[in-house]
C-alpha cells in the first residue's frame, strides 16, 4: 500500500477528531512527558480503558494519549485530542530535539506543525496551505515536499484541496520523521498517560490581562503594571496570587503560597501538583462558571520569569467577573501598590 492510501485508512480508523504528534529522540514514556504527561498515570491501556477514562465526567474528563516507539522517534496519538496542535506544546516537546504535529478536528480546521528546539519552523492548515497563511521561522522550508504530495492552495472557489489535507499531512510528517505508522495503531494496549500541559507550557498572551474595545475597564490597571518597575510588578504579582488562594479557600494547600513566590518548578507527580491536578479537572467539570481555571492561569503565570508577564498574568481574572476575583476593592488596593506609577 502506498503512504497516501496508507495514510488515508489510518485517518479513518483514527476517527473525526485525532491528534499525531511525532518526537524524536525519545522513548514512548518521555515523549509522553514531554507533552505534560503525568508520571504517576503512565502505564499500559487498551483502547477501551482510553476511552473510558477520556469520557469520565467523575474524573473531569482528562486527556489521554497513547504513544508508540517508531525508529528515532515516538509517536503519541490523541484518540479524540487536540493537544499536540498547540504550538505552545509543541515547541516545548521539541527543545533539544524536533517535533512534529498532525491534527484532523471535526469541528475546527486541521493543523500542521514542525518544531526544531523550542521554534516553530513552519505551521498551518493542510486544507488551506496558501503562502500568506503559512508561518514560522522558516514558512517556505517544506513547500518543495508539500508541493510533490499537493498540499496547496485551491487554484480556484471550485477546486476541492481539503478532502485528503489530513491523509497528505500524515505523508509529509512521515517524509520528514520517516516513522510510519502501522495499521490500527490503537488495536493493541499501548504505554499511555493523562497529559496535563499546565506543568509544561509557559504563560500564554491569551493568559494576561489586555485593555481593549471589550474590555476597557482593564486600561488603568494594564498601565500601571506596564509602568511599575521589575521588583514592583513581581511583589505585586504574588500579593494577587496570594489574595485570589485566600479568596476561593485555597490559601491552606501545603505548599501553595510558598510555589506562589519561588516560582520553583512544579511537577505533576509532587503533592502540590496532584492538587494542582484535581483543581484542573475540578474546572473542566463546572465549565465556563467555575473560579479554578482563571486562578490557576494567574498561578502558572506568577511563577514565569518575567516580572512583567507575572503581574499581567496575576491580573488577568479580573476580567473573569466572578465575585472575589473581580473585586472592586481589590482592583483599587492594587492600583494603590503600584503607587504613583498608576496615575
Amino acid at each position: 500500500m502506498d503512504d497516501l492510501a496508507h495514510a488515508r485508512v489510518l485517518r479513518d480508523q483514527l476517527g473525526p477528531t485525532f491528534c499525531l504528534t511525532y518526537v524524536k529522540d525519545a522513548d514512548a514514556a518521555t515523549a509522553l512527558r514531554r507533552l505534560g504527561g503525568c508520571p504517576d498515570t503512565i502505564r499500559e491501556r487498551t483502547t477501551a480503558e482510553v476511552t473510558g477514562q477520556r469520557q469520565s465526567a467523575e474524573a473531569g474528563s482528562p486527556e489521554v494519549a497513547v504513544a508508540l516507539e517508531l525508529g528515532a522517534w515516538s509517536v503519541v496519538i490523541e484518540p479524540g485530542g487536540i493537544l499536540g496542535a498547540d504550538h505552545g506544546l509543541l515547541e516545548v516537546a521539541s527543545r533539544g530535539s524536533a517535533a512534529v504535529s498532525v491534527l484532523r478536528h471535526d469541528d475546527a480546521a486541521a493543523h500542521f506543525g514542525y518544531a526544531v528546539d523550542g521554534t516553530t519552523i513552519i505551521g498551518f492548515d493542510p486544507g488551506y496551505p496558501a503562502e500568506e497563511t503559512v508561518w514560522g521561522a522558516d514558512p517556505g522550508m517544506l513547500r518543495h515536499l508539500m508541493d510533490a504530495l499537493g498540499l496547496r492552495a485551491p487554484t480556484d472557489e471550485y477546486e476541492p484541496t481539503w478532502p485528503d489535507a489530513e491523509a497528505r499531512a500524515i505523508v509529509l510528517a512521515q517524509r520528514i520523521t520517516g516513522a510510519r505508522l502501522p495499521d490500527q495503531p490503537l488495536s493493541a494496549a499501548r504505554i499511555s498517560a493523562e497529559l496535563e500541559p499546565w506543568f509544561v507550557t509557559p504563560a500564554t498572551a491569551g493568559d494576561l490581562l489586555r485593555a481593549g474595545r471589550r474590555t476597557p475597564y482593564a486600561a488603568e490597571l494594564v498601565t500601571a503594571a506596564e509602568a511599575a518597575a521589575p521588583q514592583l510588578q513581581r511583589s505585586v504579582a504574588v500579593a494577587e496570587v496570594r489574595r485570589q488562594a485566600t479568596v476561593l479557600g485555597l490559601a491552606d494547600t501545603p505548599g501553595l503560597l510558598p510555589a506562589i513566590a519561588s516560582g520553583d518548578p512544579m511537577t505533576p507527580d509532587s503533592p502540590l501538583g496532584k492538587q494542582v491536578r484535581e483543581w484542573l479537572a475540578a474546572g473542566r467539570r463546572a465549565g465556563r462558571d467555575s473560579a479554578f481555571p482563571w486562578f490557576l492561569a494567574a498561578l502558572r503565570g506568577v511563577r514565569d520569569p518575567d516580572p512583567r508577564v507575572a503581574l499581567l498574568a496575576a491580573l488577568k481574572p479580573y476580567g473573569s467577573g466572578l465575585p472575589g476575583l473581580a473585586d472592586e476593592q481589590a482592583r483599587t488596593a492594587v492600583l494603590a501598590a503600584l503607587g504613583d506609577q498608576a496615575r
